[in-house]
């Protein structure tokens, strides 16, 4: 039996998304406000699930990723978050 496919998709908390704005020195590229990242999500998720892989939603708190930004010396970009995000889903202790 094959094992089905995850796709990790990081997942900010609606409260948060003004940190990870002000803090992201990529910020131009990110929505600017959390309902227009929703919709991004949302797409990304359908499309997902289109290639037949099942997706999850993996909360990021905004202030783990600073700390772990801050301990690898690197800037809170969008290869980061991803490292960060990767980081997270092998771990096996995480849900």
């Amino acid at each position: 039996m094959m094992k089905e496919m995850i796709v990790g998709i990081g997942f900010y908390r609606r409260e948060q998304w003004p940190l990870l704005r002000e803090s992201a020195v990529d910020a131009h590229l990110l929505e600017e406000n959390y309902d227009d990242w929703i919709g991004v999500v949302d797409t990304a998720v359908t499309k997902i699930r289109e290639r037949g892989l099942e997706p999850k939603l993996v909360d990021l708190d905004v202030r783990d990723l600073l700390a772990y930004c801050r301990r690898h010396g690197i800037p809170n970009n969008a290869g980061a978050r991803a490292q960060y995000l990767a980081s997270l889903s092998s771990d096996p202790d995480r849900e």
